[in-house]
């Protein structure tokens, strides 16, 4: 099996090396000398006792046979077109032309070349010889044929694929958008500091906070990516933030650059992630009420009942006699989706006003709720989102009206149980509710549009970025109503345009056949023939 590689740079080589230690005789052109080496020497790296698979070529030799031919050259369209035609030129009508290309239309990439129905993308992730994940994208003419061969060469060289529709991003670089767009805005509108950040991103499962991943990407590489992504889509959501496009202009674009985000002339910044210390001892001071049974509820009593003597459960927030009033903190679970205004208001007039009440921050607006309440100093927001379990940093709102006193005690609470504390600024969603939320109202679009399925998003997110969970699988554990609420709060705040998608509701279906359909048939949704919109009887659309 001859494959040839158009482009000697860092993804050609890569992929070069992939194919060479596949066992495939690999033809790699690249008309730049100084380029070939560097390719030459990656590759020796890469492919170790296969690098003689490769043979360095300045141009497409003639009578050249090969089944597949992947291009990996810059980023310009009329490039690539040129490369394609040469390439359909060469090759027989049975070989596959792929484009590794990251952000331009595969469809219009093939247009003009012979048989266009062999046009596919095959987009690799960097390091190509690490990365598993392949994202196989359908032009307008690619057969069903071309799409199995390439899922079958896929598999041939180790890597899973996923089959998306020849969209703006694709699915990976299109649903990590808000990662990077909503942690810029969050930090914009003062919920905490660069290091804050990225330490809860890092607590809530992904590998890297948003801000030390753009440094480590690039500032540049990853502004261009999303203007390309908004340029196509329009979609203001997905609209560059201003600070990223000053931090490039001014040259600090990240590791590269030697500033960005974090200064990088004494070296990487040192993250320091350990949990708090363990309590020296069970607390038999405060006595704690929980109130509710939803899921975080039952997480924390568990939790609680090994660091503290006294923790008492209400499970129903209605029977508020039975409720202990010598309580010292009570937290309120609430239900996820609900503000809790007038339940704490009520709560206020029960207990002491020595008692501190604990809110959950992403359904319950601590503004409004502090006008009304003749103690705010005792109110703390917190932030979990999921699993209890999964999450190891908890955000605590460091409200202006809240005492010292209060916030110390919910930190040590949180602590106790093993969770990191960040205080963050009163900002709707906070900084991971706002962030996850989006990801999954992202991933949701994606699905609703027919981009991909929900378990090629999935499986998408956590290969090529290395999410802790697939964002429609993390939608279902968090639960759509709360996600929705979260977004309508920040809709409410910074506009319409990041509203909850109308498609959202469907995370909550469980069945086995494609939950779109499934809602669709029982009337959660309404399809509107011809169109392949999607919406909500009653509710106007995202």
């Amino acid at each position: 099996m001859i494959t040839v590689v158009i482009g000697g740079g860092t993804m050609g080589a890569g992929i070069a090396a992939v194919a060479a230690l596949a066992g495939d005789g690999v033809a790699l052109i690249e008309p730049d000398a100084s380029a070939r080496e560097r390719a030459r020497s990656l590759i020796a790296r890469a492919a170790t006792d296969r690098a003689g698979n490769v043979q360095y070529y300045e141009a497409i030799p003639a009578g050249l046979q090969a089944g597949l031919a992947i291009e990996a050259v810059p980023e310009r369209l009329d490039l690539k077109r040129s490369v394609f035609a040469a390439l359909a030129r060469a090759l027989g009508p049975r070989a596959l032309l792929a484009t590794n290309t990251s952000s331009l239309s595969v469809s219009e990439i093939a247009q003009g070349v012979e048989h266009p129905e062999r046009v596919l993308g095959l987009h690799f992730f960097n390091p190509p010889t690490a990365m598993k994940l392949v994202e196989i994208v359908r032009g307008e003419r690619t057969s069903d044929e071309a799409i199995e061969r390439a899922c079958n060469e896929a598999e041939r060289f180790g890597k899973t694929a996923v089959v998306t529709a020849d969209t703006p991003g694709f699915i990976v670089n299109r649903v990590a958008r808000p990662f990077y767009l909503q942690a810029m805005r969050a930090y914009d509108a003062g919920a905490g500091t660069l290091e804050e950040l990225d330490l809860l991103a890092r607590g809530a499962g992904f590998r890297m906070g948003p801000f030390e991943l753009m440094d480590l990407i690039g500032l540049d590489v990853n502004l261009a990516t999303s203007e390309s992504i908004y340029e196509r889509t329009g979609a203001k959501r997905l609209e560059p933030v201003p600070l990223q496009r000053e931090m490039v202009s001014a040259g600090k674009l990240g590791r590269k650059s030697g500033a960005g985000f974090y200064d990088y002339s004494k070296g990487k910044p040192v993250h320091d992630d350990a949990p708090p210390a363990p309590p020296s001892g069970i607390n038999q001071d405060e006595k704690v009420l929980i109130i509710g049974l939803t899921n975080v509820a039952i997480e924390l009593r568990e939790a609680l009942d090994k660091t503290y003597t006294h923790v008492n459960v209400c499970e129903n927030p209605e029977a508020v006699e039975a409720m202990p009033l010598d309580s010292t903190v009570v937290i309120d679970g609430g239900d996820g989706v609900s503000d809790r205004g007038s339940f704490i208001a009520e709560l206020e007039r029960l207990f002491a006003s020595e008692t501190v009440i604990l809110v959950d921050a992403y359904a319950t607006d601590l503004a409004a709720l502090s006008r009304r309440l003749r103690h705010p100093e005792r109110i703390v927001g917190f932030g979990l989102l999921g699993s209890l379990a999964s999450q190891n940093a908890v955000e605590i709102v460091d409200a202006e009206e809240t005492s010292d006193d209060a916030l110390e005690l919910a930190q040590e609470l949180f602590e106790s149980i093993g969770k990191r504390v960040i205080f963050v600024g009163n900002t709707p969603g906070l900084f991971l509710g706002r962030t996850v939320g989006s990801i999954v109202n992202e991933a949701v679009c994606v699905v609703q549009e027919d981009v991909a399925t929900p378990d090629d998003v999935d499986v998408a997110m956590q290969l090529g970025t290395n999410y802790p969970l697939g964002p429609i699988a993390w939608g279902r554990e968090i639960g759509a109503d709360r996600i929705a609420r979260i977004l309508q709060r920040l809709a409410g705040a910074e506009g319409a345009a990041f509203a909850p998608h109308r498609a959202l509701w469907v995370l909550d279906v469980e069945s086995e056949q494609d939950p779109m359909d499934v809602a669709v048939a029982e009337g959660v949704v309404e399809s509107k023939p011809n169109t392949g919109i999607i919406g909500y009887p009653g509710i106007t659309p995202f």
